[in-house]
């Protein structure tokens, strides 16, 4: 990945990130339809790019592995946060029309996707700034 590519992607993880704090907003005025729209776009764009940038990005690097490192373990745990991140998401789109049941309340488990999603982004940022400055 260029460098160009690489800020462009930070930017728009940034962008992702206000997206997600918008339908954070939409969810608490109970708008619930477009807090599930606003997500649903942000998810997908965020699918588009790790298909497109970071899964090209990380084989490479690990065609070139040279063993563990506390670089590489940051790869690792920022890749399998924003893994986690995407299938919470998909999880969520089934338990809601209740294709799969669960007990409780959704909502732990958003903040939780949250939190993991914002630290991969701080991890991301961080990863970035390491690369390539």
């Amino acid at each position: 990945m260029t460098r160009g590519l690489a800020l462009t992607n930070v930017i728009i993880q940034c962008v992702l990130i206000v997206m997600a704090a918008a339908a954070y907003w939409l969810a608490r005025r109970r708008r619930l339809k477009r807090h599930c729209l606003v997500m649903r776009i942000a998810i997908g764009v965020q699918i588009v790019l790790v298909a497109v940038l970071m899964v090209p990005s990380l084989a490479a690097y690990l065609r070139h592995w040279d063993g563990w490192s506390r670089f590489t373990a940051e790869i690792v745990i920022h890749h399998t946060l924003g893994a986690i991140v995407v299938l919470m998401f998909i999880f969520f789109n089934l338990a809601v029309p209740r294709v799969i049941k669960i007990r409780g309340r959704l909502r732990p488990y958003m903040y939780t996707a949250l939190v993991f999603w914002l630290a991969s982004l701080g991890m991301g940022i961080h990863l970035y700034l390491r690369i390539w400055r």
